[in-house]
Formats: C-alpha cells, sequence, structure tokens
C-alpha cells in the first residue's frame, strides 16, 4: 500500500471509523468523564491532601515550607499521585483507541473484546518503558492547547503571572514564543504515539519516535489541517449550543424574571453535559484521525512491533477495515443512554440552581491596577498611576524595594536590564541615582523611576489608594519592615493604603508592628486550602483561585484577591463570584464589566459566563 495520503482522506476515513461505533464511544467517554469528576478527581485531591498532612501541613504554602519525619511519606504519596494520573488518563484513551480500531477492521465491538485488549495494554502502561508516554500527555500535550482532552491534564498549563512576565520583554517573548511553537510542532510529530503504543507491540519511547515517522514530511501538514477542520466545525457547532442554551433564560428574563434562576440552572446542568459530549465526538473524531494515519502509513512500521501481547494488530488490520456492516444502535441502546443523559443533566441543573443565584448578584469588587495602568503608562511609574487613576482603577498595586542607601523605591525588578536596558542591581545602587534612570515598556511608555515619597504623594492627590507590596530582592536590611512603616507614618500614608508580601515573615513583621494595617499574604499557587495567616486577605494567583480557594478564605475570615488577571473570561468569573480585588494590567475593563453587571436586569448574561466557567469543550 501507498504510505502518501490526503487531508480529505484522512477526514473520510476518520468519519465512517467513528460513525460506525458513535453510540458505544460516546456512552463511554461519558462515562469514564463523570467517573473521573465524580470518583477519580476526589481521590486525587485527598491523596494530594493526605500527602501535605505526612510533612505536618494542611496547606500547600511554599513560604513556610518545612520538612518534617513524614516527607518521605509525602514524596512516596505524590509518586503514587502521578503514577496513577498517567495510568487512568492513559487507560482512557486506550478504550477509545480500542474501541475505533475495532470499528475501523469491522470487528465485533463487544465490551469483552474491548476489555480483553485494555488489559493487555494496561500491564504495558505500569512498565517504566512507558514512562516517555507520560512527559507526551502530561506536558507535551496540554501546553500545546490541542489534542486529546481529559479531565486529569485540562488544569495543566503555564501560570499566566509566569507568560505574562515573559511577554513584557522582547527577547523573553521571542524564546516563549519559540518554546511555545516546538511544543505545538512536538505534539503534532508524537500524535500517534498512543495508537502506536496501544495497537503495537512498541515501547513508549519507542511509539514516540515511530510516530515521528509516520509525520514526517507532509503528513504532519495533512493531519494538521484535517484537525483544523474538526476544530472549526467544533467551534461552530459550540456557538450553536451556546445559543440554544441562552434562549430559554432570556425568555423568561422578560415573560418570568423569577424562575430565570431555575431555567437557567438546568440549562446549564443541560449545556454541561452536551459539552462533555461534543468533548467525548471531537476526541473520538481525532483519535480516528491518528488511526487512519496509521492505517494509511503502516507499511512504514517494522514488522517486530506489529505482534502485540493482546491488543491484536497484524498489518492486515492495520492497512484497512474488512468492509463489513456493522450493526446500526439499536433503539433501546440509543434510547437509554438519551434517558441517562436527561438524569445526568437534571441533577447537574439541580446542583447549579444555587451558583446561578450568586452568580447573579451584582459584583462590588475592586479593580487594582497592576503597577499602575500598562495602557497609558510604564509600570511602577507616576504616569502608569495617572494613568490608572483615568482608566477607572479603584487601587493601584506597586512593588516597593530598598535601595543600597535603604531607602525605597517603586520597582519590581531587582535588575534593571529589562526595564532600563542596564545590567545592574537596584540593591547596589543608592536612591538618587535610581531616580536618574528612565525605565521602558514595549509599548513605547517611559518614565523615570520614582521615589516610594513620590509615588505616595501623587497617588494621595488623585485621591487613589495603594496596594503596596512589600518586594524583596533589594537591599533587605533586617529592619526593611519597620523602616518601610516609619516612612510611610511620615507620609501619612498608613491608614488609606494596604499592603500585602510574598515573603510570610514580611507579613507577620508588619502586622506585629501595626495591627491596624490591613495585610495580604500572597500565594504564587494554592491547593487544597488557604495557609493558617495573620494576614488579614490573601492574594492567589489566578491559576489556583478557585472557588475552592475562595470559600476556604472565607471560611478563615480571609479576604481574596487574584492576580494578575487578564483575560476577559478570568474577570468575568472572578466578578461573578464578587471576589474581593481583581489586580490586571487592564483595571479598565475589569472597571467596565463591573458596571455592566451592576446594570443588568436578567440572568442571560450571566448563564454566558456561567458557561464560559462550567462548560469545557474541547
Amino acid at each position: 500500500m501507498s504510505t502518501q495520503l490526503s487531508t480529505r482522506h484522512l477526514l473520510r476515513t476518520a468519519w465512517h471509523t467513528f460513525r460506525r461505533a458513535w453510540l458505544p464511544v460516546v456512552a463511554t467517554q461519558l462515562g469514564l468523564s463523570l467517573i473521573q469528576l465524580i470518583v477519580v478527581s476526589p481521590l486525587i485531591a485527598w491523596l494530594f491532601k493526605e500527602a501535605l498532612r505526612a510533612n505536618g501541613m494542611l496547606a500547600l504554602d511554599f513560604g513556610a515550607l518545612h520538612f518534617t519525619s513524614g516527607i518521605g511519606m509525602s514524596f512516596a504519596l505524590l509518586v503514587v499521585i502521578l503514577m496513577l494520573v498517567f495510568w487512568i488518563g492513559a487507560l482512557r484513551f486506550v478504550v477509545l483507541v480500542q474501541m475505533l480500531h475495532l470499528s475501523q477492521t469491522g470487528s465485533p465491538l463487544t465490551a469483552r473484546s474491548v476489555m480483553q485488549r485494555c488489559v493487555a495494554v494496561a500491564k504495558k502502561l505500569i512498565r517504566p518503558s512507558s514512562a516517555p508516554l507520560f512527559w507526551y500527555l502530561f506536558f507535551i500535550l496540554p501546553l500545546s492547547g490541542f489534542g486529546f482532552v481529559s479531565v486529569l491534564s485540562q488544569g495543566i498549563a503555564v501560570p499566566s503571572f509566569i507568560s505574562g512576565e515573559l511577554l513584557k520583554s522582547q527577547v523573553n517573548a521571542t524564546i516563549w514564543v519559540v518554546f511555545l511553537l516546538s511544543m505545538a510542532f512536538l505534539n503534532l510529530r508524537f500524535a500517534a504515539s498512543l495508537p502506536i503504543f496501544t495497537l503495537t507491540a512498541a515501547t513508549g519511547g519507542r511509539a514516540m519516535r515511530l510516530s515521528w515517522k509516520l509525520t514526517r514530511g507532509w503528513a504532519s501538514v495533512k493531519l494538521l489541517i484535517a484537525a483544523f477542520v474538526l476544530l472549526v466545525a467544533a467551534s461552530a457547532i459550540t456557538l450553536v449550543l451556546v445559543a440554544v442554551t441562552i434562549v430559554p433564560t432570556a425568555i423568561t428574563d422578560d415573560a418570568a424574571p423569577a424562575a430565570s434562576p431555575v431555567v437557567a440552572a438546568f440549562s446549564l446542568g443541560a449545556a454541561h453535559l452536551l459539552g462533555m459530549a461534543l468533548t467525548s465526538v471531537i476526541t473520538a473524531l481525532f483519535t480516528a484521525l491518528l488511526l487512519a494515519l496509521v492505517q494509511q502509513r503502516g507499511q512504514l512500521l517494522p514488522e517486530a512491533v506489529l505482534a502485540t501481547a493482546g491488543a491484536g494488530a497484524p498489518r492486515d488490520k492495520l492497512a484497512g477495515p474488512h468492509h463489513t456492516s456493522a450493526e446500526p444502535p439499536r433503539k433501546t441502546a440509543l434510547t437509554a443512554l438519551v434517558a441517562a443523559g436527561v438524569v445526568v443533566a437534571a441533577g447537574l441543573g439541580a446542583s447549579h440552581i444555587g451558583t446561578m443565584q450568586q452568580l447573579s448578584q451584582h459584583p462590588q469588587t475592586l479593580s487594582i491596577g497592576h503597577r499602575g495602568f500598562s495602557g497609558g503608562g510604564a509600570e511602577n511609574t507616576i504616569e502608569g498611576l495617572e494613568a490608572a487613576a483615568a482608566a477607572g482603577a479603584d487601587m493601584v498595586e506597586i512593588d516597593v524595594m530598598q535601595t543600597a542607601d535603604a531607602k525605597f523605591v517603586v520597582m519590581h525588578d531587582a535588575n534593571l536590564s529589562r526595564l532600563a536596558g542596564l545590567d545592574a542591581n537596584v540593591k547596589d545602587l543608592t536612591l538618587a541615582e535610581l531616580t536618574q534612570i528612565t525605565v521602558r515598556d514595549l509599548a513605547g511608555h517611559e518614565g523615570k523611576i520614582p521615589t516610594l515619597e513620590q509615588y505616595v504623594r501623587r497617588a494621595a492627590e488623585l485621591e487613589m489608594p495603594l496596594l503596596i507590596e512589600i518586594k524583596l530582592g533589594g537591599l533587605d536590611t533586617a529592619d526593611f519592615v519597620s523602616l518601610l512603616v516609619d516612612e510611610l507614618e511620615a507620609l501619612d500614608a498608613m491608614q488609606n493604603n494596604i499592603f500585602h508580601s510574598l515573603d510570610r515573615p514580611s507579613v507577620d513583621q508588619l502586622k506585629a508592628l501595626r495591627p491596624d494595617a490591613t495585610v495580604g499574604y500572597i500565594l504564587a499557587f494554592a491547593a487544597v486550602d488557604v495557609p493558617d495567616t495573620v494576614a488579614d486577605f490573601v492574594v492567589i494567583e489566578e491559576w489556583s483561585a478557585t472557588q475552592k480557594m475562595q470559600d476556604a478564605a472565607a471560611r478563615k475570615g480571609l479576604g481574596f484577591f487574584s492576580w494578575t488577571v487578564n483575560d476577559e473570561a478570568g474577570m468575568h468569573e472572578l466578578l461573578r463570584r464578587n471576589a474581593h480585588g481583581i489586580i490586571t494590567d487592564h483595571p479598565d475593563k475589569v472597571t467596565a464589566a463591573r458596571s455592566d453587571m451592576q446594570s443588568e436586569t436578567g440572568l442571560a448574561d450571566t448563564l454566558i459566563d456561567a458557561l464560559t466557567r462550567f462548560v469545557v469543550v474541547f
């Protein structure tokens, strides 16, 4: 057989493969998704909580990280978690590959045949030789943003505060873009790894090398085009799904406003289930594309890997289907699936009633300009402060560092290379030297590095309260915090401004010096619970600023802020949750979105935001 293939052939073969087995495939994938949501995810969360407890910790707090005699057990549980996540996540895709392969070859699709084949592959997955697939499934694939979808890998991403900081420098931005393109390229070339691993005797590493071989040349381009066609179709269907979901709530907003929360909740429940179904369909079609690729270019696979242990994929099987007619889905099976779907959707809808009522409340969230407003001035400059005030920010967040002469400037970076093009450190320069330096951003904004006094006085003139971060990386003398308090008291600036820091000792020291000060504890990553702290509020990076963390903060009487929230979906979610503060580079957008929400009279717009939050499609 020729190893040449076309995009049209890939799509047509994938569609026929999926169509012959769509009902059992979708039903199985939905069932596995629910199991992961209801059983697996809580189990993993519990194991992680126990791993922390073994080391004497009730919450993940890098600022107070310590090691006890139980650290060995903690590491052992973390290894168990990683192995469990890999094995369960990979096995779900193995089931999908086996079911579609049986459909592709025209073999009987029975639970027993699928189970037998999957048991053999499950044994392969627990061997060390499968380890390379871990890096593909839980590093390359999630970071590149397309391919197989799993509940267990959806949250894997580079936190936005890291990518955001990288994009503020031309060199770092270039490196970051190259990194993402490299991940996308590797994902494309390794895309057939899991089907090859599942259907042949290849180990994880060899499956990835064979995938690289099969996707050589134009094959990868044609596969990419075919995948793009699927994503375009899925996007169109998603838009229709959103529109259909919103219509009932829009009607009740006008005709029966009191019924809107219930109607919106059940519409959200239905959309949640349909979103899972659509994700299952797209994932299955993408898998079928890969099987079509392996089928068409199977002659490139060496004979040694084609005799599988229990999976059964001889070359004639990989070469193509026997064209036997699969029995069409039985009406009773389809009826049962629909009935089960209605029950699940109703259950999800009932669980969302309280959520919709909560989300419909008008938010009072503070819009906080991150280092000012980057749309009108360089970060941490007077110009940025003035731009934030003009943009409607409620507060401005700034960074305070200590100079070589133990004074204070408003600056984020310990080194001046990114902002000023100078290879010099803040701790090595005096206040007089630093305030003569001009900083610039990629948008062309510029300004002098301000002293803390200059910044505070100008903020007072603008009637702009500040969120002052105690930033380490300068001189950092032992009396850093007390010197800062002395200067702010001299400026009469302790009462009208609030504070936060990543450094837990600084938070503790500030609260000890000034118990009446409002102080926040910054968490770059949060999990399980918020840590015990003397702070008045927590500031959690957007990636882990979940509803669970917000609820945990509320239980401990702590305020809840999030940083650095620059995407509109994230802004809307935190506004709907009525978080106490959103730290953002775009305070104008947060202020405008909050104003729109406060003027809403129905729940249709609220439902749109809820769909973005709860319904994950491909």
